[in-house]
């Protein structure tokens, strides 16, 4: 049942938004960003994401990017700390995953059947949660809310609800986005 309502809540947020494409040329985010910083010396990052920044999407976004727009580049072997805010007027989740929906890395995320298994599973509207974890393996991966997700789908959607996690074998790291 609270499935059910995190679906229609999601559809209603969504039908109120539009729906962007990812499609256009990709461009760096200046490194003054203040939601990545990256330390070449320690080895680590600290990702901040903020759920449902704007009405991007209908509010189903992460810094204001969805559908793939923003890129998040961080070398191999670093250690991650993700924070995600949200900001958006239903509960969301964020964690890093692979392309099957499978967990990235120990510690990146809350897996799907713990997501599904719990009624209350979620960040709700003005609270936050946090995920550390090494980038262990280079390649690409996905920043994804899995929560209001529907199920029994040959291909689950997420509302578009994801951006990329890119872990590269060299260089110093950054943000890319597709305009």
């Amino acid at each position: 049942m609270m499935q059910r309502k995190r679906i229609a809540g999601m559809a209603a947020i969504l039908a109120a938004g539009a729906l962007l494409a990812g499609c256009g040329t990709q461009q760096a985010v200046p490194q003054s960003v203040n939601w990545l910083k990256v330390n070449p010396a320690t080895h680590t990052a600290t990702l901040m994401l903020t759920a449902g920044l704007d009405s991007v999407n209908g509010w189903a976004n992460f810094n204001g990017y969805a559908n793939g727009q923003m890129a998040v580049n961080i070398p191999a072997g670093y250690k991650v700390t993700m924070i995600m805010q949200n900001n958006g007027g239903i509960p969301f989740e964020a964690g890093v995953y692979t392309v099957n929906n499978h967990v990235a890395f120990p510690g990146s995320a809350n897996s799907v059947s713990s997501l599904v298994a719990n009624s209350a599973a979620g960040v709700f509207p003005g609270q936050s949660e946090q995920f550390t974890f090494v980038a262990s393996k280079p390649g690409r991966y996905e920043i994804e809310n899995l929560l209001d997700r529907i199920d029994g789908q040959t291909q689950p959607q997420n509302f578009g609800m994801w951006d990329w996690f890119n872990v590269v074998s060299s260089g110093t790291g950054g943000v890319t986005v597709q305009s």
